[in-house]
């Protein structure tokens, strides 16, 4: 899931009419206008992929013309590493206040279409870690942008809510015109008239979706989408390349870990989840993030698995954060499971905060409910309706310095009784664990009759297909007596 640097996320929402505060984009020192700013301005280096660009001295105030030549000049040195696109110089301006803004894609379920969801907030800029709470759902259909007069409805009370309305509609069609995954802007300036400025926005994209006539404003030529692929980067895309069914996607923070931080490893299930991190971390200096993730779209629990033992697999972080946006598209509970297996087979086990939210989400908390005193770290478990911000606050308390290091889990012994090549796995079977004609608890729970119990034997249904759920092997261990286990194999790079 590519991020666009601020300077073509602007290109794409001033194509679409939504107001902007001024700006001007440069690729070299020569390029600088001889026409005099209108100062003060603020100066920020475009590298696709970075984050907390302000706390690294890529963000600054400049105050007269002498200071913008020689900072420019200074951040233009700074791009050792060949990253750097350009400086974007952005005029200052007088607000009035701040709101928040952005649209993400909601993947849907069984019982609605994916869509679209606005998502808006009075309150913006850098006070971000209690905006959750103050957040207005707006959803749309991804066929037609949703009008501002379909949006005032739910913004009643607002001073400016005309103005807002307009904002938020052109913004959303934005976001459907470029089969974005998410765009926000933060903040939004509000001016004495009640008029909005976008000052601060990005975007995220997935490749797929690029159109050959788009392909150059994306994938600019001579530009890097961001930086190399580091080797967990590359694993993931493995798992990707062998399982390309739903989205896992997965980059390492490369700024520095601030003194005394957190080190919080994330995987954050949809953009709603990844949106509701970010606006909770992104001005705090006590937590560092390991890395981005998003894990949606409807993959497998074999494949929630996976990119689980990747995130578990980086050095030095403290515990894992995991979190959806309470609209998730996957069963919970096939998430829960995959949880529980990645923390019981992984030799780098992490203390976890957790919150489900979506279908069968009372059943994944149930499930870490009866293991609760069986598994190798401390482990919490929240419910939707908490937000990070709150999940935030118990990291300290459960965050280990130096987690375990275990032996990881041997592969299944014997020959596999059942090979599944799409999601890939090999399921193991061992009878003289279950010595009854009953039905096994693995059998019995399998939600797609995929598994079969036939005459005392396991057996499969030609009629039906195996999803990838981990049921079987999680009503075995539980309910059984590990009569069946499923070996998830992993790319090289993890342990």
């Amino acid at each position: 899931m590519p991020g666009l640097p601020e300077y073509r996320t602007r290109m794409l929402i001033e194509n679409g009419n939504v107001p902007l505060v001024p700006g001007t984009f440069i690729t070299s020192l020569s390029e600088l206008p001889v026409t005099e700013f209108e100062f003060p301005v603020f100066i920020k280096a475009q590298i696709p992929g970075a984050t907390s660009r302000k706390r690294q001295g890529l963000v600054r105030k400049i105050d007269n013309s002498t200071d913008l030549s020689d900072n420019l000049e200074e951040l233009f040195a700074l791009d050792t590493g060949g990253k750097l696109e350009g400086i974007l110089i952005a005029q200052g301006v007088e607000l009035t206040g701040e709101y928040y803004a952005a649209c993400i894609l909601d993947f849907g379920s069984e019982h609605s279409a994916p869509g679209g969801v606005v998502l808006f907030s009075v309150e913006g800029g850098s006070g971000v870690e209690e905006r959750s709470s103050t957040l207005i759902r707006i959803p749309f259909s991804l066929l037609e942008k949703p009008s501002p007069a379909q949006i005032l409805p739910h913004i009643k009370g607002i001073d400016n809510a005309e103005n807002v309305g307009s904002f938020l509609s052109k913004l959303a069609s934005v976001f459907i015109e470029s089969k974005l995954l998410v765009i926000e802007t933060n903040p939004i300036g509000v001016l004495k008239d009640g008029s909005l400025l976008a000052i601060d926005c990005r975007a995220e994209f997935e490749k797929s979706a690029v159109t050959k006539a788009n392909k150059d404003f994306f994938f600019p030529p001579g530009k890097s989408s961001g930086s190399e692929l580091l080797g967990l980067e590359k694993t993931v895309e493995v798992i990707n390349s062998n399982d390309p069914s739903g989205t896992g996607f997965f980059r390492l923070n490369r700024e520095p870990v601030p003194d005394g931080a957190m080190r919080v490893a994330t995987n954050l299930c949809g953009g709603g989840g990844k949106m509701l991190w970010e606006m909770t971390t992104g001005s705090r200096t006590d937590i560092y993030t390991m890395n981005e993730s998003d894990t949606s779209g409807g993959l497998s629990a074999f494949k929630s698995y996976r990119i689980l033992r990747v995130i578990l697999a980086q050095e030095d972080a403290q515990v894992l954060l995991l979190t959806g946006s309470g609209m998730a598209f996957q069963n919970q509970h096939y998430i829960a499971a995959a949880v529980w297996k990645a923390l019981r087979e992984t030799a780098t086990p992490l203390p976890c905060l957790l919150r489900f939210g979506g279908t069968a989400e009372d059943k994944a908390q149930e499930l870490f409910e009866m293991i609760h005193d069986f598994l190798p770290v401390p482990v919490k478990v929240y419910p939707p309706e908490i937000f990070p911000n709150a999940m935030v606050d118990d990291i300290s308390e459960i965050a280990m310095e130096t987690p375990p290091k275990l032996k990881p889990a041997a592969k299944p012994a014997g020959k596999p009784a059942i090979s599944v090549k799409v999601p890939h796995a090999d399921i193991y079977f061992y009878p003289e664990r279950w010595n009854s004609d009953k039905t096994p608890p693995s059998v019995e729970a399998c939600p797609t009759g995929f598994l079969k119990w036939t005459d005392g034997k396991l057996d499969t249904n030609p009629d039906s297909k195996c999803i990838g759920c981990l049921m079987c092997e999680t009503a075995s261990i539980l309910f059984g007596n590990s009569e069946l286990l499923i070996h998830l194999e992993m790319p090289e790079g993890v342990e």
